[in-house]
């Protein structure tokens, strides 16, 4: 029975029952509470820094990634980087608590050939290669210095165009001189004329520039035969 001189508020927690669940939910609400600050505080991160940048980065199986950090709760992880074409990359890497994790990997085929990264639509995953695998650098997770010679002997194909003594014969619209075999020779690079990556593309006017190029190439300390040129015709 109530007693009338008690409130509202002391009866309940005369009541036995009541005052029993009043203590389980309490301490259900602080149990939660301690999962909750405890998994905040726990919170880690991986970061993805692979090439090509259009790889299939899977995770235990998860195939939802793509380069860039996330959050993930400690464990040990099943890591596979992979692209058509070229060898699979497979890691496992640890995490712990409000730890953080970089996965650096570039790929390439199973004879470490590096002529996906020659490809005209493959310019930033070159870069990215560049960036990850290069003697400068070599920060790759797998500690894989087989890009390195690609690398440099790559620049160095591209960077002939730099090399190249043409001051004083091009000009910079050969038809305004239409009584010399003008031309301008830039990389062609990526560009969908070229079919190889050492290619250089020629632009000239007039007649007698074929022997001046090769002249120039040789020059520079090239062989010609070691690039595609490819010879456009100025449109008058």
């Amino acid at each position: 029975m109530r007693d009338r001189n008690n409130s509202p508020l002391q009866e309940i927690f005369h009541n036995k029952y009541i005052l029993a669940f009043l203590i389980i939910d309490i301490i259900a609400i602080v149990a939660l509470v301690g999962i909750f600050v405890n998994r905040a505080t726990k919170v880690s991160s991986i970061n993805f820094n692979v090439t090509p940048v259009d790889a299939t980065i899977s995770v235990n199986g998860d195939k939802h990634y793509s380069n860039g950090q996330y959050d993930i709760a400690p464990g040990t992880y099943k890591v596979v980087i992979s692209h058509d074409g070229l060898d699979t990359k497979t890691m496992t890497v640890d995490i712990g608590a409000r730890d953080y994790a970089n996965v650096t990997v570039f790929l390439a085929d199973a004879d470490h050939n590096f002529d996906y990264y020659k490809l005209q639509n493959s310019y930033e995953s070159y870069r990215k290669l560049k960036a990850i695998a290069s003697a400068e650098n070599n920060i790759t997770t797998d500690k894989d210095a087989s890009a390195q010679d690609f690398i440099a002997d790559f620049e160095r194909a591209m960077s002939i165009v730099d090399e190249l003594p043409i001051k004083g014969y091009v000009y910079s619209e050969p038809s305004a001189n239409m009584s010399t075999g003008g031309f301008t020779i830039e990389n062609g690079l990526y560009k969908k004329q070229c079919t190889q990556s050492a290619c250089l593309i020629v632009r000239y006017y007039g007649k007698d520039y074929e022997k001046e190029v090769l002249k120039q190439i040789k020059q520079a300390g090239y062989n010609p035969d070691d690039y595609q040129l490819v010879y456009e015709r100025y449109a008058k």
